[in-house]
């Protein structure tokens, strides 16, 4: 394929450029203008790369824009006869079309001018208005409304619109002056920026706002028309929706709930095209907001910012949204997400493969199922004389569904079939009763419409409340886990599979969306191009192989760039040997008494090396455990707390602020800290070591995921299988089977010591503890800023330890000349 040359291209980058930067922007760029399909780019934290991003991707738009679509109407209109016309014709069309569509975006311009002038004066007084007419009904429920709707009635009420009506004519009245002003995207491609967080997403808003970009026709002033995407749980503003109850899950149920009571909610409008929506929408556009921004717009407007955002879609050049909005077919149709012929951008790309498997696959427990059963008896006590006869005819049905999911688990646990992986073929869970007489279908009807998994959850809510019993409760209701389990048993995916596991000592059935690439070929169909972009990307035959192995390797572009950092600012040693002993922390191996001392003895050594903050990572929190233990007794963890204090990660969620608050703030004063990290915790991936927080990254073994799990036992043999199928021998299907568990391992690997060096004046030492990270195949799937780093002689520990002095002995007295 042959490449184009930009020379100097401009970028309109808010700054002056690194090279790594200039040549990644260059690589996007060309991606996207040679028709690439697939796009794969690892730029490390700290390179800027989400600037690198926005402004390679959106010059390439602008320039779209403006040499090829203005030709590529002129040809749909008349497709025959444009080759024919004489050059005069095509000249004349040309430079009507553009002058049209330059007034049209120039008037647009000066009306969100207008608008944005208007708001900033008005809508104080508005709200002063208008809160005299709507007030916020906090109420708490009470008995009625844990209520099921009927699921058979499914109209809805228009009552409540006269509060609307009275908004649009304040509307009215504040603009009254101005014509309604219309804009048509006549550009068929935009872009979507996909992360998997909402911080990561707001980064992304922030770091869009330093940007400027030129026009698409010379002579006028456009603006990035940008929209941030986001869930209820975010842009809810009805109080009543939001405290209604603790589960994040059930906002979407409560908030329609709620539209089909008789007051419906305050803030949304029946009608899409209603003034306030259309003002909300242009407002919207008037700058680049973040999600909190919609949140205040939409309080100020007394509109619903979740619904309203919508209209906007069609005007939007770029918009940034959570990977389940881009990745589920549905919402994409919901939200009127059109992907056709856009470029997909999809950031902190390492984890693709997990979340789309996840966003399909279920686990069922038979504690759940316990729980769940609970719940009804508890409900039904309560609720059963009052409820409608077919209510009360589903949740008998729903509740034997739940006891014959028991029963079948039991009797397997008898029979010893439950081993971690065992295939379940789904024909089995209702043989040998009568379970395959209900219409799975007709139950999931009425849990969808009737809304009683919310009804239910929120009564519980309500129940541990009052009398301080959490036994039923979740963080993930298990009504909607049991929906989503019943409609993977109605609807199984050729891709996926149900087998046996083991969740917290009780015995699941899990639903595995094993080959993701059937759910990501549409999207792949669909958009011009796919771009895959993160700070540790290796690995990345993994993507190939099993996210779009159908697309053509010439259709498929890789770059990996460097740090910005200078070479001499890391250094990375593999330790390989203690006092005479390997170090090889296999799972079988381990818990060596001996092999735990000797870690003890080298991570001490380096603490009396290092200034400030070490961060030390390991396999899982019971190894972590396991570890201390060893260290107490031998007195080896209170050696090292009289170097530096000591920090370990909380298992609960809850406490991971206040640790990382209280290990930054040892660090400040100028203390020595160290942090034990678990590879895969909230530490390992999301969290910015930067600096004198991480003057060190140890990183203890090889972090390889739970062979005997249901999961991975699964999902080796699904590719095993693959591999036969396509002609492979037994060798080749062991040797795929095998990559794909080690890429799981170093994926991990590469995302945690990536924690360390966060930009450009950032300098740091990573230790590898391990001697398998000697093996070539080991070494060529670490990151290649970290794999050109590596010191190529195999060193022992007095001289690692002996060029670790040296090595922040320069950086001081770099720092006394500076």
């Amino acid at each position: 394929m042959e490449e184009v040359r930009h020379g100097e291209n401009k970028y309109n980058h808010p700054y002056v450029p690194y090279k790594i930067q200039v040549d990644l922007m260059d690589t996007i760029y060309d991606t996207l203008e040679n028709n690439y399909k697939v796009g794969i780019f690892e730029s490390p934290t700290g390179t800027g790369k989400t600037l690198s991003i926005i402004c390679s991707t959106m010059t390439w738009l602008r320039n779209y824009k403006t040499i090829n679509n203005f030709t590529e109407k002129k040809e749909q209109a008349d497709p025959e006869e444009s080759d024919d016309e004489p050059d005069w014709v095509r000249m004349a069309y040309k430079k009507t079309i553009i002058s049209k569509s330059k007034e049209r975006i120039r008037d647009y311009e000066l009306h969100l001018d207008k608008l944005q002038k208007e708001y900033n004066e008005n809508y104080l007084d508005m709200n002063e208005i208008k809160s005299k007419r709507f007030k916020s009904n906090s109420s708490a429920y009470n008995d009625d409304d844990y209520l099921p709707r009927d699921y058979e009635d499914d109209s809805t009420n228009d009552e409540g619109s006269k509060l609307k009506t009275q908004i649009n004519q304040l509307l009215e009245k504040m603009s009254s002056k101005s014509e309604t002003i219309e804009l048509v995207n006549e550009c068929p491609t935009n872009i979507y920026f996909s992360s998997r967080t909402h911080s990561q997403l707001n980064q992304f808003s922030n770091q869009l706002s330093l940007t400027k970009f030129e026009p698409s026709f010379e002579g006028i002033q456009e603006r990035t028309k940008y929209l941030p995407l986001g869930s209820r749980k975010q842009l809810c503003i009805n109080k009543k929706v939001r405290n209604i109850s603790k589960s994040d899950a059930n906002i979407n149920d409560a908030c329609i709930d709620l539209q089909n009571l008789k007051e419906g909610c305050e803030f949304l409008s029946k009608d899409n095209n209603s003034e306030i929506t259309k003002r909300f929408s242009d407002l919207s556009l008037t700058k680049v907001h973040s999600i909190e921004d919609l949140g205040d717009l939409g309080n100020n407007l007394k509109t619903c910012p979740y619904y309203s955002v919508r209209r906007g879609i069609p005007l939007t050049e770029i918009i940034s949204l959570p990977y389940q909005m881009i990745f589920q077919d549905t919402t994409r149709q919901i939200m009127n997400l059109d992907i056709e012929n856009s470029i997909i951008i999809i950031d902190e790309a390492h984890n693709i493969l997990d979340v789309i498997s996840s966003l399909y696959s279920v686990t069922i427990s038979f504690d759940d199922i316990t729980k769940i059963m609970k719940s009804l008896k508890v409900y039904l006590a309560k609720f059963l004389k009052r409820l409608k006869s077919n209510s009360r005819i589903m949740l008998m049905k729903l509740t034997k569904v739940c006891q014959l999911l028991a029963n079948f688990i039991t009797k397997n646990e008898l029979l010893k079939n439950t081993a971690p992986g065992n295939e379940i073929p789904v024909e089995e869970i209702f043989e040998d009763s009568n379970g395959d007489m209900f219409n799975i279908h007709k139950i999931e009807t009425f849990l969808n419409k009737s809304k009683i998994a919310y009804k239910i959850e929120s009564y519980m809510e309500k129940i541990e409340d009052s009398s301080g019993d959490t036994s039923t409760s979740s963080s993930n209701p298990l009504l909607f886990k049991l929906i989503k389990f019943l409609k993977s048993l109605t609807n199984p995916s050729k891709e996926g599979r149900f087998f046996w596991d083991k969740s917290k000592d009780s015995t699941s059935i899990n639903y595995m969306l094993l080959d993701p690439s059937g759910l990501f070929k549409e999207i792949i169909d669909k958009a011009k191009c796919v771009l895959l972009c993160g700070g540790t990307m290796e690995p990345v035959s993994d993507y190939m192989n099993y996210l779009f192995p159908t697309v053509p390797q010439n259709l498929v572009k890789t770059f990996s760039c460097g740090h910005v950092i200078p070479k001499e600012n890391l250094a990375v040693y593999p330790v390989t040997r203690y006092n005479g002993q390997d170090f090889e922390f296999l799972f079988e191996k381990r818990n060596s008494t001996i092999m735990i001392n000797n870690l003890g003895s080298m991570v001490e050594k380096i603490c009396k090396s290092v200034p400030f903050g070490v961060v030390v990572f390991l396999p899982s929190y019971k190894y972590l455990e396991q570890v201390f233990k060893v260290w107490k007794e031998l007195n080896i963890l209170s050696n090292i707390q009289r170097i530096k204090r000591t920090f370990q990660e909380p298992t609960d969620s809850s406490k991971l602020e206040s640790t990382l608050k209280e290990y930054t703030n040892e660090i400040n004063l100028e203390r020595g800290a160290i942090l034990f990290s678990v590879v895969g915790g909230k530490m390992s991936e999301g969290i910015n070591f930067s600096d004198n927080l991480a003057r060190a990254v140890i990183m203890v073994g090889l972090p390889y995921p739970n062979a005997f799990s249901g999961e991975i036992i699964a999902k080796r043999q699904f590719i095993e299988s693959r591999t036969l199928e396509r002609g492979g021998t037994r060798q080749e299907a062991q040797n795929n089977s095998k990559s794909f568990y080690e890429n799981i391992c170093m994926r991990a690997v590469n995302q945690s010591i990536g924690r360390s060096i966060r930009h450009a004046n950032d300098y740091s030492i990573i230790y590898l503890i391990d001697q398998r990270y000697l093996l070539p195949r080991i070494q060529n799937k670490l990151s290649g800023w970290v794999k050109e780093r590596l010191e190529a002689k195999v060193y022992g520990p007095e001289e690692i330890i002996a060029e670790t002095e040296e090595f922040f002995t320069s950086k001081l007295v770099q720092k006394m000349k500076s």
